[in-house]
């Protein structure tokens, strides 16, 4: 069994120090990350906006905000072996992220199912390497990243990163420009 800081994780919940707050919802990714919901407060709809932050396994981890780096270099890493799978996939989150509808009330919110998992763990399972993230880890974040930026009108850093991404992967872009695309307060 997986142990965690207990400063962060109580009692099957992940909590944020400060200010104080238990997530909204706890999940756990197939390597033992835990993901959490929080509260947000910005955006046109702040009482259903909300932060995503992650506590990696370890009685000394910290709860961090997932940057995009982690799942995008796990998606690049994949490329030289599975080129086709990753533009593939890529695709499909482009169309989720388009036909998606964000969350309307917090109770929708509080009970939200991932839409995605099971058929990308299902259709891609064989591109799992050891040592990267699991593909539960990327589509729960992918997921969860597309749902809160749809909710706010005129946020378009996490699509353009998608869509840099699959560029990367046709060979249309080079590595700088996906990692650029993927830096907090990216401004294309």
């Amino acid at each position: 069994m997986k142990e965690y800081n207990p400063k962060y994780y109580i009692e099957g919940s992940l909590w944020q120090l400060r200010p104080k707050r238990k997530a909204i919802n706890t999940y756990t990714t197939d390597e033992g990350i835990k993901i959490g919901m929080f509260q947000g407060n910005r955006g046109q709809f702040p009482e259903i906006d909300f932060v995503v932050k992650i506590l990696k396994p370890g009685i000394n981890e910290k709860l961090i905000p997932p940057l995009h780096s982690f799942w995008v270099v796990d998606l690049m890493m994949k490329i030289p072996d599975f080129n086709r799978e990753v533009i593939q996939i890529l695709e499909y989150y482009i169309a989720f992220y388009e036909a998606v509808n964000p969350f309307q009330t917090p109770e929708r919110r509080e009970n939200y199912n991932f839409q995605t998992l099971d058929y990308i763990k299902n259709k891609f399972n064989h591109i799992e390497q050891e040592h990267t993230l699991s593909l539960d880890y990327v589509c729960k974040i992918i997921e969860l990243f597309c749902l809160n930026e749809k909710r706010n009108e005129g946020a378009y850093m996490f699509l353009y990163l998608l869509n840099t991404l699959l560029r990367y992967a046709r060979k249309e872009v080079d590595y700088i420009t996906v990692i650029q695309a993927s830096q907090p307060g990216f401004r294309r």
